[in-house]
């Protein structure tokens, strides 16, 4: 009767470890594409009016986001030199940065800081 209690036992916590073992991986974040980094500016207060402000200054300027590689599936990328006048950079009086987050609960990126 002792011995058929420890094989129990053993039993319960043995598929106690094999279901832990299958559970499903985390999910990886997804890469931050330009043209959803292009939308999240686009769609952002701070954003859109430092643009407004920028081409008022030079028509040519607008944002290029040169994204860093995302292989390692980051949950946060940092883009600096966001501006640029007629394909070169923007005088730095008109340049501005831009950091994204993977918002986890929501399952999107958003934009967590831009600073001009």
């Amino acid at each position: 009767m002792l011995r058929c209690n420890r094989v129990k036992k053993s039993t319960i916590v043995l598929g106690l470890l094999v279901v832990a073992s299958c559970s499903p991986p985390k999910p990886e974040t997804p890469a931050l594409t330009p043209q959803a980094a292009a939308s999240l500016l686009q769609y952002n207060a701070k954003a859109k009016t430092w643009l407004v402000h920028v081409q008022k200054e030079n028509p040519t300027c607008s944002y290029k986001l040169d994204l860093p590689d995302q292989t390692s599936h980051p949950t946060e990328v940092d883009v600096d030199h966001i501006v640029s006048c007629g394909g070169r950079p923007s005088p730095r009086a008109l340049d501005a940065t831009v950091t994204f987050r993977y918002d986890e609960a929501a399952r999107r990126w958003v934009v967590a800081r831009f600073q001009s």
